[in-house]
This record gives structure tokens, sequence and C-alpha cells, in this order.
């Protein structure tokens, strides 16, 4: 782990980490076999505050250092709009917005969704990510999982909905639909088509990313609810999709942080949109700070630290879909290792 010594006396640490998934994911991206991801430590005042990035290189993190110095917890605001006034990319200031929260609600001695006051509102039950492996395995997984409340099923483009079938044939729960931009704006319809008579309740980001137009466009004229994701990055990509999606999927290490969530959060609600708070295949640091907001969504999707082989973190803890938050203060992801291997320097 690199150190740097910030003239407030604020110590920033950050190191690299990968992580081995226990079974190889299958999408239309390809096969994910392990993750890698940066991690940012803020020390201040005896408090420590974690934060992480899932694409951010040492010298990105590095150069944040300086914009750290003489600053604190109290300064989020001014330190984030000073990131972002450096050019410097969301996904890397969200790992400074992570490690801030963190070190906010320690420095409170309070969980951070009791200090945005979302403290005993109701959680939706998060889904859990089926990839687009074969047939066979699918079935098993799904018959594995039969208790649990909502799969979310990734699908390629030569798929026609089909396989939604297949989930359904042996899985009586609530499935959703992820399409990574696989189709045209027409075959997509199609798709929503079969998928809604296997009694699929969303389908995420038909088209591809860019094509708001055909967004809208399946939008209309589907009979599954649209959610859009690799077109909602950024607080000012919200509002564009007014009217051409009916809801949202929100992802920390793209937006930029919890603040930035909030905002795109808040412009939703306004615009009329509906709601998922989403994530990567990470660590439980990412997922249990994106979960701090759960209150305030209407779908969840918080599993991607559920298959890693060695969670260098823990926090909130997922049993069948309901998610319990952490206790502790701040995000109340604590590191299991520190000094092992999973850390570089």
């Amino acid at each position: 782990m690199t150190d740097i010594l910030t003239g407030s006396g604020t110590r920033v640490a950050h190191g690299r980490i990968r992580i081995a998934l226990e079974e190889p994911f299958v999408s239309n991206r390809g096969v994910t076999t392990h993750v890698e991801q940066t991690v940012l430590r803020l020390d201040w005042q005896g408090l420590t505050g974690y934060g992480t990035a899932l694409a951010a290189d040492a010298e990105e993190l590095a150069a944040c250092a300086p914009l750290l110095a003489d600053a604190g917890p109290y300064d989020l605001r001014r330190v984030l709009d000073a990131l972002r006034d450096a050019g410097v990319r969301p996904a890397v200031a969200a790992a400074v917005d992570l490690a801030l929260h963190d070190l906010l609600g320690k420095a409170a001695d309070q969980p951070l969704h009791r200090l945005l006051g979302l403290a005993g509102l109701p959680l939706a039950p998060t889904a859990l990510s089926l990839g687009a492996g074969d047939e066979a395995e699918l079935l098993r997984a799904a018959r594995e999982l039969a208790d649990w409340p909502i799969l979310k099923l990734k699908l390629t483009p030569d798929d026609d909905g089909s396989r939604a079938g297949l989930l359904r044939s042996v899985y009586g729960g609530r499935i959703w639909v992820d399409g990574n931009g696989s189709w045209s704006p027409p075959r997509a319809v199609e798709v929503a088509r079969t998928l809604a008579g296997h009694g699929v309740e969303l389908f995420e980001q038909p088209v591809a990313r860019g094509d708001l137009e055909g967004l809208a466009h399946v939008h209309r004229h589907a009979p599954v609810p649209v959610v859009a994701d690799e077109d909602c990055v950024l607080p000012e990509d919200v509002l564009p999709l007014r009217g051409r999606v009916s809801a949202v999927n929100l992802k920390l290490t793209k937006c930029g942080g919890l603040r930035a969530a909030l905002d795109m959060i808040a412009v939703a609600r306004r615009a009329g949109l509906g709601v998922m708070l989403g994530c990567k295949t990470e660590s439980s640091l990412g997922v249990t700070a994106m979960a701090q907001l759960a209150p305030l969504a209407d779908w969840l999707d918080l599993d991607g630290h559920l298959g890693l082989e060695d969670d260098p973190f823990s926090g909130a803890v997922i049993d069948r879909g309901r998610i319990v938050l952490p206790g502790g203060p701040g995000l109340g992801a604590r590191p299991c290792t520190d000094s092992q291997n999973l850390w570089e320097t």
C-alpha cells in the first residue's frame, strides 16, 4: 500500500486488490474470473475511512492527495467539488467520496444511513444475477436458488427471451432481465413480448448505450418496464431519460460516489422515474456503501460481492435477498485483510 501524508496530517493510502470469483460469470461481454479494484484509505484524527474504485490507477489516486490537504470529512462537498474542477474522473472521485462519507459517519459515531435520516425505513429485497451460461447450468442454479425472491437473468444478442422461459420452468419467484445493450429497438420489443409471457418484471438496457430514441421506442412498445443502466452514468444523464424509460439503475463506481447518487435519486424522483440501486462485481466495501442508500430505492441489485472467493471486506449481510445493514459507524464495512497478499503496493 502506498502512503501519502497531506498537509493537514490526513494520511492517504491506496492499494490494488485482485479477487477471484468462486465460479466464472458469463455475460455478453465475456467470461469474468476475477475482479480488480483499488482501495483508498484516509486516516484523519484517529479515524479511518475506506473507499473503492474499480478503474483507477495509482497516479490518479495520488493526484487526489493534494486536494485533501487541510481537509476532513466536514469538508466533503468542498473536496468533491475540487476534484470535479480538477478533472478527476467520477470513477476515481467515487473512492474519495466513499472514504469521506465513511469518516463523516465515524466522526459522528453513527451509521451513514442514520446520519442521512434513513433509519427505520423498509428495504426492498435484492436480486441475484445469473450469468449467460448453458441451459444445464441455468437450471442447476435456479433450483438451488428456489427460495431467493428475485433472480436477474443476463441475456445475450442471440437470445430471443426463451431463457427466461427456461428459468420460469423451475423457478416461481420474481424475474428481471438484463440485456446489456444486446438488440436493435424492434428486436428488443419482440424479446420483451416473450419475456412478458414468462412474467418478467423488468427489462434492463435492451439497446446499445447512446441510443436514447431506441430506448424510447422499446419503452413505448414493450409490455415490460424498461430500465436504463449503461445510459445512466452521471447526474446529467437522468433528466434526458424522462419519458424514455420507466426507471434508472445507479452505480457508485460510475456516477462518482454517494453524493452524486443522492443527486441522481432526487432528479429521478422529480422526473417521475423509478430508482434501482446496483453495483458491479466488487467487494463488500462498495456494495455496503450503496446499501446505505437502499431505503431510497424501488429495486435493489446489490449482489456484487456474493460470488467472491475471498472478500477482503465485511459489511452488509444478505440472507436470501434480505439486506441487513451493518450497525457500525460510517459505511459499516471493515477490512478482513490489511497486509496479506490481496493488497499490492
